[in-house]
């Protein structure tokens, strides 16, 4: 039984993970005069192409810098020194996590743009003739990578603080050692492996970055979307190419990063008391830090606040004026009355649907197998499993291209099996937390009492990591109702997503009613993320 479950696994995986990658790297070597490095010869020569693939890079770099200065910062600001109000804090910087990326994007055009709330009330509050910047290119893309993608370092370098020793650095002060030697021989070296960790993460989400820079990036050409127009040209092989440059830059990072990650490993020597907050004495600090927290408050909370607001503008009334006028129902009456407007919603809810509950019934055998078995297919499971985790998203919609050409382009369901490779990685994480905190002396005092696998599995192993199971699913459905680079490459008239719908009623200057698409996407998120912390707590 167990066995063809582990054959079971493998033929699944290897089918929508492992051999479209591999059908992908083909594709990359194909030209109309046979196999040859024509692809990448062309990638590598071309202007055009090196500066798309300098500008990926660059961006990866980039964001991993910004993002982390500002997580690191927040990190230390909210859980070393005792700010006021740092729980609240803490709660309101946990919120990018779960707001998509382009539900933000859209947010900061409306605030940052050229005819932008915040960019007009400047020009109007200074009569300036001319906004004060330009939000779009490389500066508007950091920006929202900045929002969204600070929280990888602000969650590891939290944990990492948690953890410190204090015992260990009131005896190097004591010594007569200095703040500046403390955290260069003491801190840096234990919050070392978090950020190395999260700048795996903050560089594989920018290098693969759609979202910002199909839509705000101008002139500032990036491999995915220049990916998407060799797909939209036809030049398939040429995307292929493409996507395994991008690919081999993700994972090249990766390797590199794991490799400093084991050597910058750090335990203190010493089992003293955990560090408590740093008491802040003077009136004046109190009051700056009031100042940043209240700072950072207002930018986590306003485009959030601004897609709520503008759901609520009256079609055809927003034309001229700074602020808009006149609110009422409409969008949302539209939505859920008119067909055209309420098919992507069904359709991105049916689709998370499928994706989830794909997740779910791969995940739980395959968590099993990687946490509570030693079998020799459990490393070729575990790669598999971690495979789209290292690619970028528009890669694993050309892999889902090239894999299912003959079959199932261009149908409805590619695209939920798409997120569901794309996603199955957190799944299975989910998951495998609870089979970890599961004892197995549960299972063996079942077995030793009569019950078989099936009974034992389903009387007690399934209720004790059910709150793991439910996490994951709604990790997957959640992130999948907003999700819009897969679905910009995979999309059909039959199954167009909220994304596109967002996408096209802004293009379309609807903005109001894409807003409206942008908040039922923001409730169902914050929904789905109260019941997640709440599964997570029962497995603590």
């Amino acid at each position: 039984m167990k066995h063809g479950l582990k054959i079971s696994l493998i033929l699944i995986l290897g089918i929508f993970i492992l051999l479209p990658a591999l059908r992908t790297l083909v594709v990359s070597f194909d030209t109309d005069h046979g196999v040859s490095f024509a692809n990448y010869e062309y990638l590598l020569t071309t202007p055009g192409s090196l500066i798309a693939i300098k500008n990926s890079i660059l961006l990866g770099l980039l964001t991993v810098l910004i993002c982390g200065g500002i997580g690191t910062f927040l990190a230390f600001f909210v859980h070393f020194f005792d700010v006021p109000f740092n729980r609240f804090l803490d709660k309101v910087l946990m919120l990018p996590l779960v707001v998509p990326g382009l539900i933000i994007v859209f947010s900061f055009m409306q605030l940052y743009g050229e005819s932008g709330l915040v960019t007009k009330t400047l020009e109007s509050i200074f009569r300036l003739d001319a906004p004060l910047y330009r939000f779009g290119g490389l500066s508007g893309i950091l920006l929202v990578h900045a929002y969204t993608q600070y929280i990888y370092f602000y969650m590891n370098v939290t944990v990492a603080i948690k953890q410190l020793d204090r015992s260990v650095m009131e005896a190097s002060m004591n010594l007569g050692a200095s703040p500046w030697k403390i955290f260069s021989t003491i801190i840096y070296p234990f919050i070392k492996p978090a950020l190395i960790s999260s700048s795996i993460l903050t560089f594989m989400t920018g290098i693969g970055s759609f979202s910002a820079p199909n839509i705000i990036g101008g002139g500032f050409k990036v491999l995915t979307t220049q990916i998407l127009l060799s797909k939209a040209n036809m030049y398939l092989e040429l995307a292929a190419a493409q996507v395994v440059v991008l690919s081999f830059f993700a994972m090249s990072y990766l390797s590199l990063a794991r490799k400093y990650e084991r050597k910058a490993s750090f335990a203190s020597a010493v089992r003293g008391s955990v560090l408590q907050p740093v008491k802040v004495k003077s009136r004046l600090l109190k009051v700056l830090m009031m100042m940043i927290a209240t700072i950072f408050v207002v930018m986590i909370f306003l485009p959030i606040v601004t897609i709520g607001v503008l759901s609520f503008v009256k079609p055809g009334t927003w034309m001229l004026e700074i602020y808009p006028r006149e609110f009422n129902l409409e969008n949302y009456v539209n939505i859920f009355t008119k067909s055209r407007s309420l098919a992507p919603f069904v359709n991105s809810v049916k689709m998370a649907m499928v994706a989830s509950l794909l997740g779910v019934m791969v995940s739980v055998p395959v968590a099993y197998i990687l946490t509570k078995t030693s079998s020799r297919t459990r490393p070729l499971i575990e790669f598999m499993v971690m495979l789209p985790f290292a690619m970028p998203a528009s890669a694993i919609a050309i892999n889902m291209i090239n894999g299912f050409s003959q079959t199932l382009l261009g149908t409805w369901v590619l695209l939920p099996l798409a997120y569901f490779v794309s996603l199955l990685p957190l799944a299975v994480r989910s998951v495998s937390l609870s089979y970890q905190r599961l004892k197995n002396e549960y299972a063996e005092a079942s077995k030793n009492l009569g019950a078989g696998n099936l009974m034992t599995f389903r009387k007690i192993t399934l209720p004790l990591i059910a709150p793991g199971i439910w996490a994951g699913l709604l990790f997957v459905f959640i992130r999948s109702l907003g999700e819009y680079t897969i679905s910009a490459f995979l999309y059909t008239a039959s199954n167009r997503p909220l994304s596109i719908a967002m996408v096209n009623s802004i293009f379309e200057f609807d903005i109001g009613l894409a807003m409206a698409y942008g908040t039922l996407v923001l409730v169902m998120t914050f929904v789905g993320a109260a019941f997640i912390k709440k599964f997570q707590s029962l497995t603590e």
